[in-house]
């Protein structure tokens, strides 16, 4: 019965190494040219850093959105159909929230220490 549990563990583990390769083959793929004109995969860093140093803008990046703004707290959401913008009572931070959650009240008095 052991040698079964033995034989049947060392069958599976060339299965999982190689799962764990093919996972780390997929999360890198953007890097070796995954067949991107640019070489990289939306979303990955190399993708974001060589986005971000294109963009024309004399003002603010946004840095999740890369979209050009005046200041900070005009960045729009990354996901605007879903998610709200609640800017901070000190106008100057905001953040993003679901649509389907509180509120911007709920952040407001998270903020000032009332939840």
């Amino acid at each position: 019965m052991k040698l079964l549990l033995v034989a049947a563990v060392l069958l599976q583990v060339p299965l999982l190494v190689r799962a764990q390769f093919d996972f780390f083959e997929h999360m890198f793929e953007g890097a070796g040219g995954g067949g991107r004109g640019d070489g990289y995969t939306q979303g990955s860093p190399m993708w974001y850093e060589q986005n971000y140093e294109n963009v024309q803008c004399n003002d603010y990046v946004c840095q999740d959105t890369l979209a050009c703004v005046k200041k900070p707290v005009d960045c729009p959401c990354l996901f605007p159909d879903s998610e709200e913008k609640c800017i901070l009572p000190d106008k100057r931070s905001y953040v993003c929230i679901s649509k389907a959650g509180r509120g911007c009240s709920f952040v407001e008095k998270a903020w000032k220490g009332e939840i």
